[in-house]
């Protein structure tokens, strides 16, 4: 579906989006104009084909490994030249998924992987998540949703980095729309005054 009316006008990109797979995960569909992008296509899916429509997407990108946010890579592009992953999480998609075609490309902190987004590591729920942040605009998987934030009590999970990742994002200057893993969309602004998980990062 379209991007909620509410929200439309706050950011710079054009994002559709699609509730995808077994738990619900939201699949972004993003361009700048010029390019555009699949964020957490979790499975192969017709609404995913659909969400794409026959555009040409020119990376996807997985903002974290866990099998529920990485099981439509291949259906968009089977060679896996255009997937995208923080390295530190390839060990969940191979779990998930063995025999999967390689990963050619990694994401790291700072990189910028269409113009219009850069990438912050934040890990804390799995050791490689990240975040897309840019015009006006957060992907955070299942680092923060609305009102609640990411578990940390799978492998390579920690409360301690978690707690460090979610006072990186709400430090961000300004305000962002945030489009998270799961759920339904927030800003930040909304998350800094109202969630209640975010009480806990103080020292």
């Amino acid at each position: 579906m379209k991007l909620d009316d509410r929200h439309r006008n706050r950011t710079d990109l054009e994002i559709e989006t699609a509730s995808l797979g077994p738990l619900a995960t939201n699949c972004y569909v993003v361009s700048d104009g010029t390019r555009t992008i699949v964020i957490d296509p979790a499975e192969d899916a017709a609404e995913l084909h659909a969400l794409i429509d026959g555009r040409a997407v020119h990376l996807v990108i997985n903002t974290h490994g866990h099998f529920d946010h990485v099981g439509g890579n291949w259906a968009i592009d089977p060679s896996g030249t255009r997937i995208c992953i923080h390295r530190d999480d390839v060990p969940w998609v191979d779990q998930a998924y063995p025999g999967h075609p390689s990963f050619v490309r990694f994401l790291a902190e700072g990189d910028v992987p269409i113009p219009s987004l850069r990438v912050l590591h934040l890990p804390g729920h799995s050791r490689g998540s990240i975040a897309l942040v840019g015009g006006g605009a957060i992907f955070c998987g299942d680092v923060l949703f609305a009102g609640s934030i990411g578990r940390t009590d799978l492998p390579g999970g920690s409360w301690d980095r978690l707690r460090q990742s979610l006072r990186r994002l709400i430090s961000l200057p300004g305000d962002y729309v945030v489009y998270p893993g799961h759920g339904p969309q927030t800003t930040l602004s909304i998350e800094r005054k109202t969630n209640p998980f975010l009480d806990a990062l103080e020292p």
